[in-house]
C-alpha cells in the first residue's frame, strides 16, 4: 500500500475508518488528569491583571462537549467527556467516527490531548432541517453533546463533528503551551484558533486579538463563546496550583452569560416579613458550574410576566456573576399560563396585587398571617440579628402555634413556660436549658444588630450600623432622634424610602420596640487600635464570590479596620471588593465613577498586619 511505502496516512484515509458500535450504556470513567473548570470574567481589565508581566495565549472558546483523547504506542485507546472534572463517559466508540480524529498516529510515546467536540452552524442548520420541529436543538453545543454521547455510533457518524486540540497534556516536554500546540497540529489534529500576548502588550493589544480570533471562528462557522487566556510557560502556570473548581493559570473571557436549559416545574410562593409574596421558579436539576441547580427566585408578578412563563415551559437559566440561579429566558412550548394566586398559600387569606418601584407584587392582606409572622420571628433570631441559636423556623413554628410567642419581647419571657417545653416533641430538657440559654445570652446586643432585628423595610445590619455610629450606639439618643423629627436621608446612602420606612415603623411600633429594649444590654462595639492603616475611616463595597471570608466576616475584617462597608456604590466609595469582573451593576457603576476596584487578596496584602 501507498500508506506503508510512503508512512504518510492522512487522517481521512478509509484505512483511517472503524466499523460502528452499540452500546447498552456509556462507562463511567475516572480521568487520569483533573479537567476542572475556569474562572470567568467578561472584563478585559480582569484579563489583563490576570496575565501581568508573563507572556501569554489567547484561544478560541470552543462552544461545544470538552474531552480527553489517550494515545499508547501511536494508537487511539481512550476517548472521555469532562463529566463533573474528576469522572467522564467513556465515549470512544462514537469519537472514532469524527473524522478529523486520528485513530492513529506517529508517535510511540503516551500523549493525551484535550480538546472540544463541536458541530459547525452550517452543520447543524443542516440536521436541524431533517429534525421535527418539537425535537431541533437549540444550539450547536446541545447537538454536539448529544451527538458524541449517542449509544449508536452510527447516529453520531452522520452528524459530521469535528474535535479542535486546545491542550496538550501529555506527551512533550516542551515548556511553551504555544509549541505545545504546533506538535499537536503535526500529529495531524486540527488545532483552537489562537495568538500571543507579550509581555506587558496591554489592553488594546488583548482586544484586538479577541476580535480576530472571533473573526476567525465567524469565517469557519465555529461556535465560540468567549476566548480562553493562560501562561505561555507552562511550569510557572503549573505552580500556581489550581482551587477545588478552576486552575489558576488559564482564565475564560466570556462575551455573555452561558445558559443552560431546563423545564419549568412550578412556582413556589413564599412570604415575607413585608407581607409580600414572593415567587420562586422550581425546575428539573441542571448542573451549572458544578453545582446542581433546581431553583431561581423571580422576585415579584413583573418578571414572571416579562420573561413570558407559561407552564412546563423550557427555560434557560445562568448563574448572575457566577453566584446567584437566575432565569434569562425561556421558550413556547408550555401549556398555559402561570396562575397568580389570589389567596395566600399560608393563611388562605385574600392577596392582592400592588405596584412597587413600577414592578407588580402579590402581597397577603392577613396582617396576623402565620407566614409572616413566621419570617419576622426569623429574620429576629437570626446571626446577624439577635442571634439566638436553637431557635430554627421549625421549632419557631410550633411555638407560634402553641401561643408561646406571639411578638418579639415575648421570646424573652419564653422561660414561664419551661415545663411546657420540656413536652414539646423533639425538644427535651436538655435543649430547653440550652434554648433559654441562648435567650438570655442573646440580651447583650450591639445597638446595630437590635435595629437590624426589627425588620424594618430596606435596613439591613449595614444600615442599622450607620444609625448605631451616628447616635453613639445609644437607643435612648436614637428614639429621642425620632422623636425631634430627626432626617434620615441626611445619613450616608439613606434615601427617601429608607427615611420613610423608619419614620413609618416606628409611629405604630414605638411603643413595643421600647418595651423590647428594657429587655436588653446594650454593649458597645470594641474598639480596635488601627496602626499604619490603609482602610481607616474609608467606605468599602464588596460584591461577587470570597475566596477566604465569608460576606459577614469580610465586612467584620472591614469594620476592625475602622473602615465601613456598604451594600451600593456611589461617589463616596472608596474601594469596590470582587473578584470577578463579571458585569455586574455595582463594576460598572465604579467603572463609571473611577472607584478604584481591588481584588480579595489585594485587599488582604493591603490591610495584613494592619490591627493591634
Amino acid at each position: 500500500m501507498l500508506e506503508s511505502e510512503t508512512g504518510f496516512i492522512m487522517v481521512t484515509s478509509p484505512t483511517q475508518t472503524v466499523g460502528y458500535e452499540v452500546k447498552s450504556e456509556l462507562t463511567k470513567v475516572k480521568h487520569n488528569h483533573p479537567m476542572l473548570s475556569l474562572d470567568k470574567t467578561k472584563s478585559i481589565d480582569d484579563i489583563v491583571k490576570f496575565l501581568g508581566n508573563q507572556d501569554g495565549i489567547c484561544m478560541a472558546k470552543m462552544d461545544g462537549l470538552t474531552c480527553s483523547l489517550r494515545y499508547v504506542n501511536g494508537e487511539l485507546v481512550s476517548a472521555e467527556t469532562r463529566g463533573d472534572g474528576e469522572i467522564g463517559e467513556d465515549i470512544l466508540h462514537c469519537a472514532k467516527t469524527i473524522k478529523n480524529i486520528p485513530l492513529k498516529i506517529e508517535c510511540l510515546d503516551e500523549i493525551i490531548v484535550d480538546g472540544e467536540v463541536i458541530i459547525s452552524y452550517d452543520d447543524f442548520e443542516k440536521i436541524n432541517e431533517t429534525l421535527p420541529e418539537d425535537k431541533r436543538y437549540k444550539h450547536p453545543r446541545n447537538l454536539a453533546s448529544g451527538s458524541i454521547r449517542q449509544l449508536d455510533s452510527s447516529v453520531a457518524a452522520q452528524r459530521n463533528m469535528q474535535f479542535v486540540a486546545w491542550k496538550l497534556v501529555k506527551g512533550s516536554d516542551n515548556n511553551s503551551f504555544s509549541e505545545r500546540l504546533k506538535f499537536v497540529a503535526k500529529l495531524g489534529f486540527t488545532i483552537v484558533a489562537h495568538g500571543h500576548i507579550r509581555k506587558n502588550d496591554g489592553k488594546c493589544v488583548i482586544e484586538a486579538i479577541v476580535d480576530q480570533l472571533k473573526n476567525m471562528a465567524k469565517d469557519v462557522g465555529y461556535p465560540i463563546d468567549g476566548c480562553v487566556f493562560g501562561y505561555d510557560d507552562i511550569a510557572y502556570g503549573e505552580s500556581l496550583g489550581a482551587t477545588g473548581h478552576h486552575l489558576r493559570s488559564q482564565m475564560a473571557f466570556k462575551f455573555y452569560d452561558e445558559l443552560y436549559p431546563t423545564r419549568l416545574q412550578y412556582i413556589d410562593w413564599t412570604i415575607g416579613k413585608s407581607s409580600q409574596l414572593t415567587p420562586t421558579a422550581v425546575f428539573e436539576s441542571v448542573e451549572i458550574d458544578g453545582t446542581d441547580v433546581t431553583r431561581a427566585s423571580l422576585h415579584n408578578i413583573s418578571i414572571i410576566k416579562n420573561l413570558g412563563l407559561t407552564k412546563g415551559c423550557t427555560i434557560n437559566v445562568f448563574k448572575a456573576n457566577q453566584i446567584i440561579p437566575q432565569i434569562d429566558s425561556c421558550e413556547n412550548d408550555g401549556n398555559g399560563e402561570i396562575e397568580i394566586p389570589s389567596r395566600c398559600p399560608i393563611c388562605a387569606s385574600d392577596t392582592v396585587i400592588k405596584k412597587d418601584n413600577g414592578s407588580e407584587v402579590l402581597m397577603c392582606i392577613n396582617p396576623n398571617c402565620a407566614g409572616k409572622k413566621l419570617a419576622e420571628f426569623v429574620h429576629f433570631v437570626s446571626r446577624k440579628c439577635m442571634n439566638i441559636d436553637g431557635l430554627s423556623e421549625a421549632t419557631l413554628e410550633k411555638l407560634i402555634s402553641l401561643g408561646y410567642i406571639n411578638d418579639f419581647r415575648s421570646v424573652y419571657r419564653l422561660s414561664k413556660f419551661h415545663d411546657q417545653l420540656i413536652k414539646v416533641g423533639g425538644m427535651g430538657p436538655k435543649s430547653v436549658e440550652k434554648l433559654l440559654l441562648a435567650i438570655e445570652k442573646s440580651r447583650n446586643v450591639r445597638l446595630e444588630n437590635f435595629i437590624a432585628a426589627l425588620g424594618i423595610p430596606n435596613i439591613g445590619l449595614s444600615a442599622a450600623k450607620t444609625i448605631a455610629t451616628k447616635f453613639n450606639n445609644s437607643f435612648n439618643d436614637w428614639i429621642d432622634a425620632y422623636t425631634h423629627g430627626f432626617h434620615w436621608d441626611t445619613l450616608d446612602d439613606f434615601g427617601e424610602t429608607m427615611a420613610n420606612n423608619i419614620d413609618e415603623y416606628l409611629e405604630y411600633n414605638i411603643m413595643a420596640v421600647i418595651k423590647l429594649a428594657d429587655e436588653m444590654n446594650f454593649i458597645l462595639p470594641e474598639k480596635h487600635s488601627v496602626n499604619d492603616n490603609t482602610f481607616d475611616g474609608k467606605v468599602l463595597c464588596v460584591t461577587g464570590k470570597l475566596n477566604h471570608f465569608t460576606r459577614d466576616s469580610i465586612n467584620e475584617k472591614i469594620a476592625a479596620l475602622g473602615a465601613k462597608a456598604v451594600g451600593s456604590v456611589s461617589k463616596k466609595t472608596d474601594y469596590l471588593i470582587t473578584n470577578e469582573a463579571s458585569g455586574s451593576s455595582k463594576y460598572k457603576k465604579a467603572v463609571e465613577l473611577g472607584v478604584p476596584i481591588i481584588t480579595e487578596e489585594e485587599f488582604l496584602s493591603m490591610c495584613y498586619n494592619k490591627i493591634d
